[in-house]
């Protein structure tokens, strides 16, 4: 996301995550627009809410969300790849809505 992706003795590796997930529930496409290249950790931490992506396209970690002095890194974006911003707005709504109710 704000870093390049690294597995095992730095060499590089990265993962295809979906923004607006596959599947009954959420029923994300499996296009361009709604894929995000990230390391296996990040991966999962967008998977399970803690990280999003804001409309001015900042990484947001959410438990720093809170702190006043937080700074958040512009997200790494690559000219060709055009993100949905439609598919952005949903991961983060939808995380939003269910930790509020949890």
């Amino acid at each position: 996301m704000w870093h390049p992706p690294r597995g095992r003795g730095g060499k590089a590796y990265s993962e295809g995550a979906h923004i607006r997930p596959l599947g009954k529930r959420h029923r994300g496409p499996d296009v361009e627009q709604n894929v995000l290249c990230l390391c296996a950790n990040c991966h999962v931490r967008l998977d399970n809410g803690a990280l999003y992506i804001s409309d001015d396209w900042r990484v947001v970690d959410r438990a720093a969300a809170a702190q006043p002095d937080a700074v958040f890194p512009e997200l790494t974006r690559y000219p060709g790849h055009n993100l949905g911003i439609d598919y952005i707005r949903y991961h983060r709504t939808w995380w939003d809505e269910k930790l509020s109710t949890s």
